[in-house]
């Protein structure tokens, strides 16, 4: 099976994430690209997760790791590898390696990425968290740098203790960045300067 972005396309998932981390907590969508799955040659190079849509299409939580990912940056993806190893060259690390990393199952520990450090906040992760979608699910309220006030948002899919984990791994300047990404293709950005709490 083979996949991959075109240059614009990827330069269009890019002004997404960037946009998405500029403006915490605004639900914005990454372009509407059709990845569709083929066989080449008969031979299945990227083995689908649990978590693949009915129509075979790469998930919209890995796009952001295949537009930015190239062989100098590590990845840690838990599905999809040979997919993304075979369209980007990247190297593929535990968590604790990565400088890109798609999360594409369900998970409960967001711990282990790299979070960099006061003198060298840039050897942060930036971890694409799949979720089930945005309007249902727990209460978050956002504030900080790029959100007016403050910004509230329901997520369904998160871990159950989502806003405490991320207190505890974040100490700006250092922790990681977030996206959380639905399967529709909609995204939202939590840089690691944004406070999230926990709502009513």
């Amino acid at each position: 099976m083979t996949a991959s972005l075109a240059p614009q396309q990827a330069q269009q998932v890019f002004r997404t994430v960037l946009d998405a981390l500029s403006r915490p907590g605004e639900v914005l969508r990454l372009p509407a690209i059709s990845m569709e799955i083929a066989r080449q040659n008969s031979i299945e190079i990227a083995r689908p997760t649990s978590m693949e849509i009915a129509s075979s299409r790469v998930p919209a939580a890995l796009l952001p790791v295949l537009a930015l990912a190239d062989l100098d940056t590590p990845v840690h993806v838990d599905g999809w590898a040979d997919l993304v190893r075979t369209q980007t060259s990247a190297p593929l690390v535990e968590r604790t390696g990565a400088r890109l990393a798609a999360l594409l199952e369900p998970v409960e520990d967001l711990a282990g990425f790299p979070v960099g450090s006061a003198g060298a906040p840039e050897e942060a992760a930036l971890v694409a968290l799949a979720v089930r979608g945005f309007g249902d699910g727990p209460l978050l309220r956002l504030s900080g740098p790029g959100v007016p006030g403050h910004r509230e948002l329901r997520v369904s899919g998160l871990p159950a203790d989502f806003a405490a984990q991320r207190r505890e791994l974040i100490d700006f300047p250092a922790g990681f960045d977030l996206l959380l990404v639905a399967p529709d293709g909609e995204v939202v950005g939590l840089p690691r300067s944004t406070r999230v709490e926990e709502g009513a």
